[in-house]
């Protein structure tokens, strides 16, 4: 096996675990989004957009560093998607014919576009929108394995376990026949298929024809890597046989056999591995010989492409849907548009979030889906509590543990309670108490924090649901168990959400005079019959005889059913 597949495939192996234990419960000894912290186009333009240091992404910096002295060996080594494009290639691999066809001079049309790509990415940052999830090879792969093939492989794996369940017990394996995973869904998936299934089907025409032509974080390597300290000489032993020109997969190689292109080499050593002369070495104190040009900077090229990426910047920040977060003109926010607790202002929440998809993948409700245009067009992919599919679980906190740049914020759990993201409104035209009259205790039953209760009033002669809004903190488990067919009759939507860019969630929801308490540890109050007081019970206070500490209907042991 060569050099590079033997450090080539344990470091994707590694991609995919922690990729999967992206989820609840989170080992929190382990950064299971060490990959993402690398991408140097993550790191660089989300720092420009928010104005501000990352640590948790500035580990790329030193991605850019090791490129003065390796080259592009990021592209080679680390990338999954490199990674990804390599075993595709291999699957459309066809013989090359001829000695230059795949040297640099010949292959490197529209090699370039990168360059273009990184300025325009670049210039709407600076603006202040972030285009990096377009174009971040890490963002790109990790939304593909999350949101397509992960729901794949969980459907499969249930399909060969019921398969194969009726022989588990004569097999001796009884504990696999009750084993069943359970397959998340996301919207947007067909499409996040459809754009790696492009950039992979590039392969038929030139190998990595992404690393090649397209990657803006391969872009930024490239330039670093120029003239790397290790770089790649040919002896006087080269008999010209061309077979190191045919095997580059980057046609970093020019026409001679001699000359490199190391802003393009991946140092793969493969033509170190086939030259049957061992002609080929790579070390330090190489003479650079290099194609010309070996990076073609065009003026009015890049110019143009800095012009292109602050005028779409500019539209963006002009456009009606735009969340500026400013109050005039006020935006027009989706009354749907529900972020996940602990996600910063609006602004700095699309300026740092790079649409990865992990809090997605982590979440452990599956509430958490890409939305489209929800958020405007710089909103597109970034993440929102989808409550009628699901509620978000007040003892998980993995989103925010799981967001590379910190788009959301790392909350403990007490603090994540505490992040409100909206509020239940009930449509009573819609509600089977409000409008038919008929008992309905669910979403009552159901909130998690007591938010609602079910009281008498004026003209109706059963209870009602009703919410108390400082006890709410938006969860959305009420509009999931809403029994009402389509559209739930009870929405959350973001009036009230606190989002803080630092700071305690719990002292500002104390100073609002918010309340978020587990059911026992409170008592229902009449919201329609006077002002609202929230009375909490001590652990010492007694409890009430009629409840016992028992389910309602229960009657403690001593208490007479017929007592006063």
């Amino acid at each position: 096996m060569r050099f590079q597949r033997i450090l080539q495939i344990p470091l994707f192996g590694l991609f995919l675990l922690l990729l999967w234990l992206a989820a609840f419960p989170l080992a929190t000894w382990l950064e299971v989004d060490f990959f993402l912290r690398l991408d140097p186009l993550i790191s660089i333009g989300s720092m420009i957009t928010a104005r501000s240091l990352i640590p948790r992404v500035a580990w790329a910096l030193l991605i850019v560093g090791a490129a003065l002295i390796l080259g592009r060996f990021f592209c080679g080594y680390l990338c999954p998607m490199g990674a990804t494009i390599d075993f595709t290639d291999w699957l459309f691999r066809r013989k090359r014919k001829g000695n230059s066809g795949n040297s640099f001079e010949k292959a490197g049309q529209w090699r370039g576009v990168k360059y273009l790509l990184l300025v325009f990415v670049l210039a709407s940052c600076v603006v202040g929108i972030s285009t990096v999830f377009l174009f971040s090879p890490l963002s790109l792969i990790t939304r593909f394995y999350s949101f397509v093939l992960y729901p794949v492989l969980l459907m499969l794996t249930n399909l060969f376990l019921d398969t194969l369940r009726p022989v588990f017990p004569h097999l001796g394996l009884d504990g696999l026949a009750f084993v069943h995973f359970t397959v998340p869904r996301f919207n947007t998936n067909l499409f996040v298929a459809a754009l790696i299934l492009s950039i992979v089907l590039f392969g038929l025409l030139q190998p990595r024809f992404w690393c090649r032509k397209l990657c803006p974080a391969g872009a930024i390597l490239a330039l670093f890597g120029k003239r790397p300290l290790i770089q790649r000489a040919v002896s006087e032993d080269c008999n010209e046989c061309g077979r190191c020109v045919r095997s580059c997969p980057m046609a970093a190689i020019g026409e001679d056999y001699i000359k490199t292109a190391h802003s393009e080499c991946i140092v793969c050593l493969k033509c170190r591995e086939i030259c049957p002369e061992g002609a080929v070495s790579f070390g330090i104190g190489k003479k650079h010989i290099a194609p010309a040009p070996e990076i073609d900077m065009d003026r009015r090229k890049i110019l143009g492409a800095g012009v292109t990426g602050i005028a779409a910047a500019a539209v963006t920040l002009t456009s009606l849907d735009h969340l500026h977060g400013g109050t005039n003109p006020r935006p027009l926010r989706d009354t749907r548009l529900i972020r996940p607790p602990g996600a910063l202002p609006e602004p700095q929440f699309q300026a740092r979030c790079v649409r990865c998809g992990e809090c997605m993948k982590g979440c452990l409700t599956n509430t958490l889906q890409p939305v489209w245009f929800e958020a405007g067009i710089s909103g597109i992919w970034s993440p929102r509590i989808t409550a009628r599919l699901a509620g978000c679980e007040q003892n998980c906190n993995v989103c925010g543990h799981l967001c590379p740049t910190g788009a959301i914020r790392p909350l403990e759990l007490e603090e994540k309670i505490s992040a409100k993201v909206g509020t239940a409104r009930i449509i009573k035209s819609r509600c089977i108490a409000w409008e038919k009259g008929q008992k309905c205790l669910i979403c009552d039953e159901i909130c998690p924090y007591n938010a609602i209760s079910s009281q008498f009033a004026p003209g109706h002669t059963i209870t009602l649901p009703v919410i108390d809004e400082n006890k709410c903190n938006g969860c959305g488990y009420c509009e999931t168990k809403c029994p009402v067919m389509g559209e739930s009759a009870i929405l959350v939507e973001p009036t009230g959400e606190l989002r803080l860019a630092s700071g305690s969630y719990r002292e500002k929801a104390r100073e609002l005079g918010l309340v978020f308490h587990a059911k026992a540890s409170v008592e229902d109050h009449f919201i329609l019959d006077g002002p609202s007081q929230v009375k909490e019970r001590s652990p010492s206070d007694p409890k009430d005889p009629q409840e016992g500490g028992l389910p309602p209907g229960f009657i403690p042991e001593g208490i007479s059913k017929n007592s006063p």
